[in-house]
């Protein structure tokens, strides 16, 4: 069950799902990992991911919107795995 709050102060309670949220979260998760979170994953620069993507080196980048990219968490993964870069999941 979901908790009441309310929309804007002059309106009525608005009840908001738990279940919704959750689906949210899996969609963000599913979108893939940011160029940050690949270079701490990588212990590299964001610079350098960014150079890698530019020249052709490891994963492609998916274009999720008109200006964002995100990775593969799992491609990425299996990249770092085979470079030789210690790779904890997390």
């Amino acid at each position: 069950m979901g908790k009441l709050t309310p929309c804007t102060p002059t309106c009525t309670l608005v009840l908001v799902e738990n279940e919704s949220a959750d689906v949210r979260h899996l969609s963000e998760r599913d979108a893939g990992i940011t160029r940050r979170e690949y270079a701490a994953l990588a212990r590299v620069h964001p610079d350098t991911i960014k150079r890698w993507a530019r020249v052709g080196i490891g994963p492609k980048p998916r274009r999720v919107g008109p200006r964002l990219l995100r990775y593969d968490r799992e491609e990425v993964l299996a990249y770092l795995q085979i470079s030789g870069t210690e790779v904890s999941a997390s």
